[in-house]
């Protein structure tokens, strides 16, 4: 239906507003520790488990992965003449994946990986992944028994609203819900120029006119590229850069930020939205 196409964009802000919240229902308090407090003690189990595989194994037996862009891994030894390397965890749809490989190919960066080490990243895999990214994770390698044993015993478990949730997102997508509507996409942006050229129209005439106009535009252009910039489809792909032109909102260090606040929010240490430094 008609209302279901405009709604694409709202409802995508309100997946991303979901994603902060479900971060929030994990937590016991409003404000919460780093995560990276959690990859230590994750790290610190499994350096453990590496130092009882090389007593009984000896150290040239481990292995771990290396991995290309498009996320097609190979098997490669884990220790070489100084250090071994430990695994790197992460739990999608309750499935734990090693991306140890996987790391330095990741798009957006390597930090983000290894901020969910230990840790659950479904609702962020399902909200910042275009739907290649997300049949892409699929194909990497899978994390050993014995490190997945400790895993759970360590991680969040999923509650029953984060179970509910993707279940309700997964139907909204299966039915149409996350389909862009170009044309709505166009009036918005005929919207957004059309002040644009009113403000420069009575620029000289009726600088105060101007001025409001100008400011509704530059609003326009802050929603309008929030949208793009987080958007997973190829309409925004093509309008990424959008609010760098039209408002000065520059897309690389707006959503490592942004997204930051939404996928990691309130940790203090990640989480730049309540920096006070």
């Amino acid at each position: 239906p008609p209302i279901q196409e405009k709604t694409a964009p709202f409802l995508h802000l309100i997946t991303m507003r979901a994603v902060s919240i479900l971060a929030l229902a994990s937590c016991s308090e409003a404000f919460v520790p780093s995560g990276l407090t959690n990859n230590r003690l994750v790290h610190s189990l499994k350096a453990s488990t590496l130092d009882e595989a090389k007593t009984v194994n000896g150290a040239k037996e481990l292995t771990t992965w290396e991995c290309d862009d498009e996320a097609q891994c190979v098997e490669v030894p884990a220790c070489d003449d100084e250090q071994c390397r430990t695994s790197l965890d992460v739990r999608i749809h309750g499935e734990w994946y090693d991306l140890t490989g996987w790391r330095k190919a990741h798009p957006a960066g390597d930090h983000w990986i290894d901020w969910y080490d230990g840790r659950d990243a479904t609702e962020v895999m399902d909200a910042f992944h275009s739907e290649k990214g997300r049949a892409m994770y699929k194909r990497l390698p899978k994390s050993k028994t014995e490190t997945v044993q400790g895993l759970e015993a360590n991680a969040v478990p999923d509650s029953q609203t984060q179970i509910a949730f993707r279940k309700l997102r997964e139907e909204l997508e299966e039915e149409g819900y996350w389909e862009r509507d170009v044309g709505h996409e166009l009036r918005l942006l005929g919207i957004w120029g059309s002040l644009v050229v009113g403000a420069a129209v009575t620029a000289q005439s009726i600088p105060l006119i101007s001025t409001l106009l100008l400011g509704f535009s530059m609003s326009a252009a802050g929603w309008l590229g929030h949208d793009y910039i987080h958007g997973v489809d190829k309409f925004s792909d093509r309008l990424r850069n959008f609010a760098a032109l039209a408002a000065g909102l520059l897309p690389t260090w707006w959503s490592d930020k942004h997204n930051k606040h939404h996928a990691l929010t309130n940790e203090m240490g990640v989480d730049e939205d309540i920096a006070t430094d």
